[in-house]
């Protein structure tokens, strides 16, 4: 009976403990062997977000240093299948900006049945399914990522150069995008 007691009071203690070290332990590694963080997948499909390219002080983006807040955005007014991803001013309110994270897919809020898919270098909204295409890596809620083929560190989700309202997202080189400074994307 003493032992029991001792025992209730102790398992909890010691599974919040292990809960916590778990996460501290195996943060660094994510992304080396592309498993989805926990509090992404909490988020899953319970709650959208904008995809936004990451700015921080010091950028300079067609030749200004006052930050601009650029969405993923479909190009497409329902977000068909078929419809290309583009950037644009972000809106919170437009649910073409609008995603999920699913199962290390990227699901459209306008669309439910569609995700983010790479072709080839084009980045489309095409039927959701299990594809590798549709699968990505280094999605993080809390802190910028680079979206990128998962196993690779080669391709990048980006517009290219210095990002202007309109410009088509696609699979770009990671290297010449960090140099642009449109590597990284944050959730907004």
């Amino acid at each position: 009976m003493v032992v029991l007691r001792c025992a209730e009071r102790i398992i909890p203690k010691l599974h919040a403990f292990l809960l916590i070290f778990a996460n501290f332990a195996v943060a660094d590694v994510h992304d080396e062997l592309d498993i989805p963080r926990k509090y992404i997948r909490s988020r899953e499909l319970n709650s959208y977000f904008n995809l936004r390219l990451f700015w921080k002080r010091g950028y300079r983006w067609q030749e200004s240093s006052s930050e601009k807040k650029w969405c993923m955005q479909c190009t497409l007014s329902g977000c068909p299948e078929g419809s290309s991803i583009k950037i644009d001013t972000c809106d919170r309110s437009d649910s073409r900006q609008q995603f999920y994270f699913d199962n290390r897919r990227i699901r459209s809020r306008k669309n439910k049945q569609v995700c983010l898919e790479r072709q080839g270098r084009s980045i489309k909204l095409d039927q959701c399914n299990n594809s590798s295409s549709q699968k990505w890596s280094g999605l993080f809620e809390s802190r910028e990522f680079q979206l990128r083929i998962p196993g690779s560190s080669n391709k990048c989700a980006s517009q290219h150069h210095h990002p202007k309202a309109h410009e088509r997202v696609y699979m770009e080189s990671c290297k010449l995008s960090v140099e642009n400074k449109t590597d990284k994307w944050i959730v907004y």
